[in-house]
C-alpha cells in the first residue's frame, strides 16, 4: 500500500524522524535468534482488506472521542524491545506476524531484518558508514519486500528504491534512485512509495532529466522488465482494488483529479461516478475495497469511499492539517501538526493516539507501527505494534 501526497512543508520530517530508533534498556527483551526466511514466504498474500468491513456508509457524524483503554493497553502490550546496545528502527508490522525493522548496534551492525517470533533474518546489510539510511514506505505481500532508503535526512531527491524476494537467497535489488536533471543535480521528486500489485512493483518519480515532469512506471517482478505507464504531473500511485489511482492534472499548476490504471491490462480505467468530483487532493491511500484522501481548501478534510458506496464521506474535518494517511483495515491513520492520529470506519470516530508528534505507519493490513517522541533527548522512540482487528472500534462514548 502507498500514499500519495502533494507538498507540504508541516510535520512530514518529524513524522519520519521519531519513527528512527527506540533505544534499548538496560537488560535486553525478547531477543531473536534464527537465519530462515519468513514462515509464510512460501505463501505470498493478496493485498488484505477490512474485516469487519461497513456494509453501508454510517449515518453517524463523525466525532473526536479519548483512545480507550483497551487501545492503550494493546499500545503497552505491543512494545518492541531492543536488546541491550541496539537501536531499533520499525519500518513495517504485517498481518502475517512477519516485522521489518533497521536493528543498529553502534561500531558493529545497521541493518534491515525481518523478524517472526524467535526467527530473524538480514534483508539488507545497510553498511556502518551510512548511519543517516532510513528505511521508509516499505510494503510486503507475503513474498516481496519492497521499500525505499533514504540517504540523507536534508533530501527526499537522494534514495534508492529496493525490492526483496524472501525466496531467494539474492540480495535485494536496487529498481530506481534519485536521478539527476541536466546539470547534475539531484531532481525534486515526490514522495516515492512503492505498491506492490499482481507480481508488479509500482512507483512514480522524476526522471530523464526532465525536472517538469513525473514518470510513473512498473517492475515486473519475475524478470526485472520495467515499463513506463504514464508521464504527466502525478504523485505517487495508491492501490485501490483493481486498480492504481494517482492525482494527476493536465498542467503545472492546475487543480489535480483521479486518475486509474487497470491492474491487469495496464490501460486506463474509468473513474467511478462517485470519485469523479475529487479535486486537489493533498494526499491518497488505498487499499482492497478502500480510498481515503485528504483534501478540502485547507487540507483540513479527510473523506473516504469503498466500493458500493453512493458517494464519498466525510470522515473527520480538523484543525491538525491530517497528513499522510494510511489505511490499516477498518482504520484510518494520519499524522497532524501536533500528534498521530485514529479515525474508525466501525464507529465513525477518531483518536488521537500519541500525546505528542511522533510517527505512524500501515501497509493495508490491521497492524499500525506507532513511534512515540522521545521523551529525551539522550532516549530513543518507543515503538509499538497495534492489531486494530484485535481491539475493536473506538466506539463512540463522549460523542
Amino acid at each position: 500500500m502507498a500514499t500519495s501526497g502533494r507538498s507540504r512543508p508541516l510535520v512530514v520530517g518529524l513524522t519520519v524522524l521519531l519513527l528512527a530508533g527506540c533505544s534499548a534498556p538496560t537488560t535486553p527483551a525478547r531477543p531473536g535468534a534464527s537465519a530462515t526466511a519468513p514462515a509464510t514466504a512460501a505463501t505470498p498474500a493478496t493485498s488484505p482488506g477490512p474485516t469487519t468491513a461497513p456494509a453501508t456508509v454510517s449515518a453517524e457524524e463523525p466525532c473526536r472521542v479519548e483512545l480507550p483503554a483497551r487501545w492503550q493497553a494493546a499500545l503497552d502490550d505491543g512494545v518492541v524491545d531492543p536488546a541491550k546496545g541496539e537501536t531499533l528502527t520499525v519500518a513495517l508490522g504485517a498481518a502475517d506476524g512477519t516485522t521489518f525493522l533497521v536493528s543498529t548496534v553502534k561500531g558493529e551492525q545497521h541493518v534491515l531484518e525481518w523478524r517472526r517470533g524467535d526467527e530473524r533474518g538480514v534483508v539488507q546489510d545497510l553498511g556502518l558508514d551510512h548511519p543517516e539510511w532510513q528505511v521508509l514506505g516499505a510494503t510486503w505481500d507475503g513474498r516481496y519486500l519492497a521499500y525505499r532508503v533514504d540517504q540523507s535526512y536534508s533530501s527526499f531527491e537522494d534514495f534508492s528504491l529496493y525490492v526483496w524476494d524472501s525466496r531467494s537467497t539474492a540480495k535485494p535489488v536496487r529498481v530506481a534512485h534519485g536521478e539527476p536533471d541536466r546539470h547534475g543535480d539531484l531532481m525534486q521528486t515526490p514522495f516515492v512509495d512503492p505498491v506492490l500489485a499482481d507480481g508488479w512493483l509500482y512507483w512514480t518519480q522524476t526522471r530523464d532529466a526532465d525536472p517538469e515532469h513525473t514518470v510513473l512506471s512498473g517492475y515486473r517482478l519475475e524478470d526485472g522488465r520495467t515499463v513506463r505507464l504514464s508521464k504527466g504531473y502525478g504523485r505517487a500511485p495508491v492501490r485501490f482494488g483493481d486498480d492504481l489511482v494517482w492525482a494527476d492534472s493536465d498542467g503545472p499548476g492546475k487543480t489535480s483529479t483521479l486518475r486509474m490504471l487497470d491492474l491487469a491490462t495496464h490501460e486506463p480505467a474509468e473513474v467511478p461516478a462517485a470519485l469523479a468530483g475529487v479535486r486537489g487532493p493533498y494526499y491518497l491511500a488505498g487499499d482492497a475495497d478502500t480510498l481515503t484522501w485528504v483534501g478540502g481548501a485547507k487540507g483540513r478534510e479527510v473523506d473516504v469511499w469503498r466500493a458500493g458506496w453512493p458517494e464519498p464521506r466525510r470522515l473527520l474535518e480538523a484543525d491538525d492539517s491530517p497528513q499522510l494517511p494510511r489505511i490499516a483495515g477498518d482504520v484510518v491513520v494520519y499524522a497532524a501538526d501536533d500528534a498521530m492520529y485514529a479515525a474508525d470506519l466501525r464507529s465513525w470516530s477518531s483518536a488521537q493516539v500519541t500525546p505528542t508528534y511522533g510517527g505512524i505507519y500501515a501497509d493495508g493490513g490491521p497492524v499500525v507501527t506507532v513511534g512515540f517522541a522521545p521523551a529525551s533527548k539522550d532516549r530513543g522512540s518507543v515503538q509499538t505494534l497495534l492489531d486494530t482487528d484485535a481491539v475493536g472500534p473506538l466506539g463512540r462514548t463522549g460523542c
